[in-house]
């Protein structure tokens, strides 16, 4: 897949095919599609890597609050300060935890939006704060918000997204084999290290 055919591509005006290239590369050790993440990012942030919530410490790309920031290791103060590249490693570096729950665009978002419910049955109900700050999951505004509603909402409007870009995403999913595994493990883990490499400077 090149860069230039990801979903939301032309609202990345800033380092746009390495941002890109990385997005692909990321999903790719993620074993999704890449217009999943960039559809998960965009509601987030309308991929804009500066943003920050008013209401709170949320910021960048996938709105890292102050206590994930601490958990990876930085601040959102940080993350904003990088620049859209930079900070996909931090993406990277949070959705890996999740790795073995994450099987599509559904479950990709809500390990970021709220990651317990991943290891919860469909039935499970979001605490009310959650609803409060998040009505339009609330399909049928009864004030209460499921998984499964969150689920749905989500594959929803990723097709509705993906329809209007009139984007085919067998055509945009390509082939890999062990070989570019290794490959692509390879290239994440010397970011690794020479991250780590760094932080020894």
């Amino acid at each position: 897949m090149k860069y230039t055919d990801l979903l939301y591509i032309s609202k990345v005006k800033t380092n746009q095919a390495a941002f890109g290239n990385k997005v692909i590369l990321i999903a790719q050790l993620l074993d999704i599609s890449p217009n999943s993440l960039m559809f998960v990012m965009n509601n987030e942030s309308g991929l804009d890597h500066t943003i920050k919530n008013p209401n709170g410490s949320a910021t960048g790309l996938i709105q890292f609050t102050e206590a994930t920031a601490k958990n990876l290791g930085t601040t959102t103060a940080a993350l904003k300060a990088m620049t859209n590249v930079q900070q996909l490693d931090y993406v990277w570096k949070y959705l890996q935890q999740w790795k073995s729950k994450i099987s599509d665009t559904a479950s990709l978002y809500l390990s970021i939006f709220y990651p317990a419910a991943l290891f919860k049955d469909n039935s499970f109900q979001f605490p009310n704060w959650v609803v409060t700050a998040n009505p339009i999951f609330d399909l049928n505004k009864d004030g209460n918000l499921t998984k499964s509603e969150f689920l749905s909402y989500v594959n929803q409007k990723y097709a509705k997204a993906i329809q209007a870009n009139q984007i085919t995403e067998s055509a945009a999913e390509s082939k890999k084999s062990p070989l570019t595994d290794m490959f692509l493990l390879g290239l994440a883990l010397y970011g690794l290290y020479k991250y780590q490499e760094y932080r020894r400077e």
